[in-house]
């Protein structure tokens, strides 16, 4: 008899576990229906992603397996730029990837200048660089930097324009060069020295 008690209760306790966790399921399945199916088109616009994430059109537009490293040289006072062809190392992104060889080869920017983070809007690249980047230079290192930098990416498919940032505040100025608006990556301005 006693065991028969005992079997009545371990039943009747399990019972409210079963229901929550039949509830926790069918919730489940419900937040999964609501995801998958709809809520989307709920989505403010200017929260919506252009292009999905890993989506086939944004690995093939936005990350080349290759880029043309540009690479300044000076004859005299005249900037020459050159370029070679580079694979893009394995989960980098290939528009940092050419910055950031930019400044390491102009032997301009210090060190530890880099770019940190790269968003593209409305033709706008907003590059994100490292604290170190924003320093005055001279009117031809100036002109070496921007110029390259701009030739780094005029080869990227929709830059038509650039815009540099340090810890999400634009830099106003690179020495003598107003920078408050976005330059064009073809034709860079020169210092007004």
């Amino acid at each position: 008899m006693a065991s028969k008690k005992r079997t009545q209760k371990n039943s009747r306790s399990s019972g409210p576990l079963v229901a929550m966790i039949a509830i926790g399921v069918l919730g489940l399945g419900a937040l999964a229906a609501y995801v998958k199916f709809g809520g989307a088109d709920k989505v403010p616009v200017e929260v919506r992603r252009e292009t999905p994430i890993g989506s086939p059109a944004s690995k093939k537009d936005d990350v080349p397996s290759t880029v043309d490293l540009v690479t300044p040289t000076r004859e005299g006072t005249e900037l020459k730029l050159g370029k070679h062809r580079s694979d893009v190392p394995a989960g980098e992104d290939a528009r940092i990837y050419a910055i950031n060889h930019f400044l390491k080869e102009s032997k301009i920017a210090p060190p530890d200048a880099r770019a940190v983070g790269i968003q593209v809007k409305d033709g706008v690249a907003l590059v994100d660089v490292s604290p170190s980047f924003n320093q005055t230079y001279g009117t031809f290192d100036e002109e070496a930097i921007l110029k390259g930098l701009c030739a780094t990416l005029a080869q990227f498919k929709g830059i038509d324009k650039v815009q540099f940032f340090v810890e999400g505040k634009p830099v106003e100025t690179l020495g003598n060069v107003d920078l408050t608006e976005p330059i064009p990556v073809r034709g860079a301005p020169t210092s007004s020295n």
